[in-house]
């Protein structure tokens, strides 16, 4: 604990030495500061008397300076009226070309659909073309089976009217 204590003191001392010297640096420095103080107010009073002239050139000066602030701030005032224009234009191209997009998106959906019914389309009418030629064949195959029952009923009653005559014959013969 002592040497705690030991080191403590000898920290404490440290920093009064430190703070000592920093107050006679800075006391010195005061004095230096008191002496470039009167220089300086000589050389103001000097200074003073040389700057009326140029006063009144700073006071032109200001003026035109007035003048050309506000000039730069009416060009100020249009560069924000042109850029405000330009951003609402940007936001009309940004938005018309989510449009665009929109409506590519659509007519490539609509292609799409297009295509499809297209296809169906085909298959549909190859279908009616297939069913057209059958409905053909079997129209052809009917009026075949009609002419055949045509000439099967000619043939058949060609042989009734044989067989009637036949069985007059008969019995015009049994008769006899």
């Amino acid at each position: 604990k002592l040497k705690q204590q030991q080191n403590l003191y000898e920290a404490v001392r440290s920093d009064r030495n430190l703070y000592s010297k920093n107050l006679i640096e800075a006391q010195d420095e005061i004095a230096e500061m008191k002496r470039k103080f009167k220089i300086m107010n000589h050389q103001i009073e000097q200074l003073k008397e040389e700057i009326n002239p140029r006063d009144r050139a700073l006071v032109k000066e200001h003026f035109e300076h007035i003048k050309v602030e506000k000039l730069k701030d009416s060009y100020k005032n249009e560069l924000q009226k042109v850029q405000s224009q330009t951003d609402i234009a940007e936001q009309t191209i940004g938005s018309q070309q989510a449009e665009i997009q929109k409506l590519n998106h659509i007519i490539n959906e609509a292609d799409a659909e297009r295509l499809r019914q297209k296809k169906e389309h085909d298959i549909v009418v190859n279908e009616r073309d297939i069913l057209g030629t059958q409905l053909i064949r079997r129209n052809d195959e009917l009026a075949l089976v009609y002419e055949k029952i045509k000439i099967q009923q000619s043939t058949l009653g060609k042989g009734e009217a044989q067989y009637r005559e036949r069985m007059e014959d008969i019995r015009v013969l049994k008769v006899k």
